[in-house]
């Protein structure tokens, strides 16, 4: 049983709002590849949920590239955005449940690694700005997941403290950051430890996170 206040919402957004990983490995792949990389979906699970920023600065020191991790992630990045802009959208009842908790009245922000860009491309694309306007991303901190800094900004932007806020993550890196920062943690993987809580239907985590914020308001 749930004995803290909750208050507030605060989601992450690839792999727990939008089904946008598979984009990001596609980008991904495609662009090592110009560079005589073979890596394939399996050697990308591995960077699930951590930055663009973590990912090349690896490729380009671990495989000698000639070219820097800023030019690397400018290519994934066009790649990125095509792919949203054509094929991004949010899990099967996602919509509806966020729909839910904001005409509840209830506050809520996205807390991403990805960096401010490809937030907001796909924020944009999937339409989340209908429930939120509040979104907080790796470019505006200056340590991303795993650890709490993009939570707790989250959290202040909503004008509430860490601890009263529901975090609903997909990775590793975002609930330790969620757990650091206080938050009250639902898990939607196996690879979320720690977690107060798993549901592995995207939708229903959200359905949950509305039941505890009604319960607590």
């Amino acid at each position: 049983m749930v004995i803290r206040t909750l208050r507030g919402l605060l989601c992450d957004l690839d792999g727990t709002l939008t089904d946008s990983e598979p984009l990001h490995c596609t980008a991904w792949l495609e662009t090592l590849r110009e560079f005589g990389l073979a890596y394939d979906a399996q050697w990308f699970e591995q960077w699930i949920g951590t930055s663009d920023r973590v990912l090349a600065q690896h490729v380009v020191a671990h495989d000698g590239l000639d070219s820097s991790d800023g030019a690397l992630i400018a290519l994934k990045q066009q790649r990125f955005h095509a792919a949203v802009n054509s094929h991004g959208k949010t899990f099967t009842g996602v919509d509806r449940a966020l729909a839910q908790i904001a005409e509840a009245g209830f506050p809520l922000a996205i807390a991403t690694n990805s960096g401010r860009m490809d937030a907001d491309v796909m924020i944009h694309a999937t339409r989340l700005d209908r429930y939120t306007s509040i979104s907080v991303t790796a470019s505006d901190v200056e340590h991303m997941k795993p650890a709490p800094d993009i939570y707790l900004l989250a959290a202040k932007r909503l004008g509430l403290p860490a601890a009263e806020c529901i975090a609903i993550e997909d990775s590793a890196p975002g609930g330790e950051a969620a757990l650091a920062a206080g938050c009250y943690l639902i898990g939607l993987t196996d690879k979320v430890t720690g977690a107060n809580e798993h549901y592995r239907d995207n939708a229903e985590a959200l359905r949950r996170a509305m039941e505890l914020l009604s319960a607590t308001a």
